[in-house]
């Protein structure tokens, strides 16, 4: 995101902000290290805050920054689909939403400190359904989607079904199957707990036969 955006979606960032802390503007300014004026300009719409002040307003209102980020691109999706809105009906393609609500879903999900352990199945079916999410953009998309979500950065289940999905993908792509078994392996080197050691071995395995297959298609080329 560039360092000043759009005043009149960041407007509505800063009103949020501010709404879900409860403070008056000067309150918020004290919090947040900003002027009360500058606050007031820039829920107004007539100066948009850069990056740094967003992020300490966001620290103030205690909501992690890539919420935020998101916030903004949903907003202006959002206005776009206004803008456009025939009929005075406004439309929006839900599509452009799902990276948004992807990266979103596992702070929705967690409740910190009382989160019951998930079951297996649970994981898997999880996991299923991001990948389904996920299949339909290019990898280094995938990558930065999964990079944004806590949960699935690290999660067992979702290495192992990309790991299939890599196996898939070798019938048809040495490449693709290389690139997917990359991206399941960088997902297995940050799980944690006792499984971890299992899921790395089975990425490793899946990533080593993968380059071989794609050695072997360079050597033939």
């Amino acid at each position: 995101m560039a360092k000043r955006g759009d005043p009149n979606v960041l407007r509505l960032v800063v009103i949020l902000l501010r709404a879900l802390t409860r403070m008056t503007q000067a309150e918020f300014g004290r919090a947040s290290g900003i002027d009360q004026g500058d606050i007031s300009r820039y829920e107004q719409g007539d100066l948009a805050p850069p990056e740094a002040s967003l992020r300490r307003m966001a620290k103030a209102a205690k909501v992690p920054w890539p919420l935020v980020a998101l916030l903004i691109r949903f907003l202006e999706a959002f206005l776009v689909a206004v803008a456009r809105r025939e009929s005075q009906i406004p439309t929006l393609d839900l599509k452009m939403l799902e990276p948004a609500l992807l990266a979103v879903t596992p702070y929705l999900l967690e409740n910190t400190g009382t989160e019951r352990k998930r079951l297996p199945q649970e994981e898997r079916r999880e996991a299923e359904e991001t990948w389904t999410s996920l299949e339909r953009h290019d990898i280094p998309r995938r990558r930065r989607l999964i990079e944004m979500t806590p949960r699935s950065s690290k999660s067992a289940a979702l290495a192992m079904r990309i790991c299939e999905a890599s196996a898939q993908a070798a019938d048809h792509s040495a490449g693709e199957a290389l690139e997917l078994a990359e991206l399941a392996f960088s997902i297995a080197e940050r799980v944690e707990g006792k499984e971890s050691g299992g899921v790395q071995g089975y990425c490793r395995e899946r990533l080593d036969s993968a380059r071989r297959a794609a050695e072997r298609l360079t050597a033939g080329a």
